[in-house]
């Protein structure tokens, strides 16, 4: 009698440790339990788990976001740790973005492609970007932020490490669309985990520093890809993402909150209607900031072309972390409409300018203009993002930067060859876009970020 007895707590015991188990789930399925917890008042069996099973375990929980070490959650500047893992992010994307049309001239040669062909390197990964970008942002929304931006940098990563090893055209453009699907779910999120992790009163700093993390990416990219093409090959500017995408990954699972008030109703577009001044002004202000990159090369011929075009991110990088400090203290649409204004003086002056010093200076006036203006602009319209959609209006603005770049490109070019090459006709065509985003900004409300 005090031999079963024994048994039949030893089989007990057994029982619940399997069951509290991380593999519990699974475990209770084999051991069906008895009216007093004993699996069938008999010795417990070996449990037999399928390979299905399992592998739906594991995926269940990689669908679930980590939280953050008790050690960082419990700090004062937790949330600016937040923002420090987002900036690698916003870095990245833009050092990516710019880097890569440096290297099309020798991925051509190397690959033996036409000069069309090549350019689908470049093509793939902003039309991918552009096209999934909104519906990336949508699903951040109900199922995380934080894991989405992870896994972004985790496909960036592997599509960077498949693009460095290519050794065709065609397998090279395939990486790019994965890798610009990758980069939205980076984008889509970046300043929506900015929005969800800091104070209000702090949107605006926080914001400021991601624009200038973007503007140093966008400074570096032709330097650092000129520079690492000619030592290590093509190749390499596409391996080199592989660390930084890794050392993104173990940034975000330790600093970045996990999501607050996922949204699963459907979308009303008519909620981001109060917001449209401002995607629209932003637009702009992305469509004057490429078209000037674009058109500047062929006005100023000098040795040190790439140098003086730095004047102009440069100092968006230097402005935006201040002017976002001051959203608060000077109202957002002051300082948007004053940054937009400011630029179109700039343009004004960049029409008139020869020589290096004064075309770098009169860059330098547009980029004080923008980086006055995008973290205002931006925590303007992440303020009034529906409730429990703060991804999806990410998205919508990271879409209008996308749009905004084509677009001044686009413009830009026609300008200029309608004018048979007028380089100050279409710096003054950029002005006047300035000018009507900075009208944009001066009729809309005041958002009022709160202290």
């Amino acid at each position: 009698m005090l031999a079963r007895s024994a048994r039949r707590s030893r089989a007990t015991t057994s029982v619940s440790a399997a069951t509290s188990s991380p593999l519990s789930p699974l475990i209770g399925r084999a051991y069906p339990a008895g009216p007093r917890g004993v699996v069938d008042g008999t010795m417990p069996r070996i449990p037999i788990i399928s390979v299905s099973d399992i592998i739906g375990y594991v995926l269940s929980r990689l669908l679930v976001e980590p939280a953050r070490p008790a050690i960082v959650r419990d700090r004062s500047y937790a949330p600016w740790l937040a923002v420090a893992a987002v900036t690698i992010g916003a870095f990245m994307g833009q050092l990516d973005a710019s880097i890569a049309t440096v290297a099309l001239p020798r991925i051509q040669a190397d690959l033996g492609v036409s000069v069309g062909a090549v350019e689908w390197v470049s093509l793939a990964y902003l039309l991918t970007l552009i096209a999934t970008i909104i519906a990336v942002g949508r699903l951040a929304d109900r199922y995380g932020r934080k894991l989405f931006y992870v896994y972004g940098f985790g496909l960036f990563a592997l599509a960077s490490l498949g693009a460095g090893l290519s050794g065709s055209l065609e397998m090279l453009v395939l990486f790019r669309v994965v890798q610009g699907i990758g980069a939205a779910m980076l984008q889509a999120n970046s300043v929506a985990l900015i929005a969800t992790s800091l104070p209000r009163h702090q949107l605006g700093r926080g914001i400021g520093i991601q624009g200038a993390a973007q503007a140093v990416g966008l400074t570096l990219g032709p330097a650092v890809g000129a520079l690492v093409v000619a030592h290590w090959g093509w190749q390499a500017i596409f391996l080199l993402n592989v660390p930084v995408g890794a050392l993104g990954i173990a940034l975000g699972l330790v600093f970045l909150p996990r999501s607050r008030g996922l949204c699963r109703s459907a979308i009303r577009w008519l909620d981001f209607l109060p917001a449209l001044p401002g995607l629209l002004a932003g637009l702009g202000s992305y469509l004057v900031l490429f078209g000037v990159l674009f058109v500047i090369p062929f006005s100023y011929h000098g040795a040190n072309t790439g140098l003086v075009l730095t004047a102009l991110p440069a100092l968006i990088a230097i402005t935006a972390p201040v002017a976002g400090s001051l959203v608060v203290r000077v109202g957002g649409r002051a300082l948007t409409t004053a940054g937009m204004l400011l630029s179109a003086l700039g343009l004004v002056f960049l029409s008139l300018a020869s020589g290096a010093w004064l075309t770098a200076a009169a860059l330098g006036v547009v980029g004080i203009g923008i980086g006055a203006f995008t973290p205002a602009n931006n925590a303007g319209i992440m303020a009034l993002a529906p409730p429990g959609q703060p991804g999806m209006t990410s998205g919508v603005l990271n879409l209008t930067r996308g749009l905004g770049t084509s677009a001044g490109v686009a413009l830009t070019g026609a300008v200029y060859t309608a004018t048979s090459g007028s380089v100050p006709v279409t710096v003054l065509t950029l002005a006047a876009v300035a000018v009507v985003a900075a009208v944009l900004q001066g009729v809309r409300r005041e958002t009022v970020v709160p202290g």
